[in-house]
């Protein structure tokens, strides 16, 4: 089976200990990332705390004010909720598992009413923000793709995706709209044996909802993966699909 079409779910993202002198300069976002991923990935079990601000600062060797910000970006956007004199705990309510399947390349393109548009393709400086999920440092290059998949006349999934570039420094010459990123990396000498991912529902931003052609604030999914070579992240990837046209499905015994 192609590893793009297996199902997971994230367990884990790197902590940020030993992370370039740049990547500190970004301390807050990094932080907030690490700690949702972990949450995503069912990292802090539910019903227990996170750990203590003060915990949170020394590991991420930073002030309590920094920490404090992060969990309470987290706890805005649902993630996280305060008990006094109890500490922070996970809502639980994302943590939920199963199988959503976007349509590999491939599979996608045989249809003659598909297509996929690249709307950009570019060779790019790491951000400390993807240094830390590529794993990484900030400045080294990265291919960014954008693409639009479209069925007919309707706009259904957005994808945005960061490579390593070290690992593909050729990508770029090869005709992205119509070949599969996952079978070209491949083909170019990087074994591709494993995926995480993670979804969640989120309401669309004026970028993402222009794109699909949709109104601003239009629930969908948002689907985030990353792809491993030989345990180095290869790449990392968000999907945005549209809600009206995707269904989650799961199976399991109770």
């Amino acid at each position: 089976m192609c590893v793009d079409e297996l199902n997971f779910t994230i367990t884990s993202v790197s902590a940020l200990r030993g992370a370039s002198p740049e990547a500190r300069m970004a301390k807050y976002p990094l932080i907030k990332t690490t700690l949702k991923d972990r949450l995503l990935g069912g990292h802090y079990p539910e019903g227990l705390p996170l750990p203590s601000e003060p915990q949170l600062a020394r590991e991420f060797e930073v002030s309590r004010m920094t920490a404090r910000r992060a969990i309470d970006e987290l706890e805005r956007e649902g993630y996280v909720y305060r008990v006094q004199g109890a500490g922070t705990f996970p809502t639980g309510k994302r943590f939920r598992q199963g199988v959503f399947r976007v349509r590999p390349f491939k599979e996608w393109a045989r249809h003659p009413d598909h297509r996929t548009t690249v709307l950009r393709a570019m060779q790019i400086e790491a951000t400390p923000e993807i240094a830390v999920i590529l794993q990484i440092d900030p400045g080294d290059p990265v291919i960014f793709v954008h693409r639009l998949r479209t069925a007919g006349d309707e706009a259904l999934v957005i994808e945005k995706r960061y490579i390593n570039a070290r690992m593909v420094p050729n990508l770029l010459e090869r005709n992205l709209a119509v070949e599969s990123i996952h079978e070209t990396m491949v083909s170019m000498g990087v074994p591709l044996q494993r995926v995480e991912q993670n979804l969640e529902a989120v309401n669309l931003r004026q970028e993402e909802a222009d794109l699909l052609r949709v109104p601003l604030g239009t629930a969908a999914f948002l689907l985030r993966r990353t792809t491993y070579s030989e345990n180095r992240r290869a790449s990392y990837a968000n999907y945005w699909v549209r809600g009206d046209r995707y269904a989650f499905q799961d199976t399991f015994e109770p």
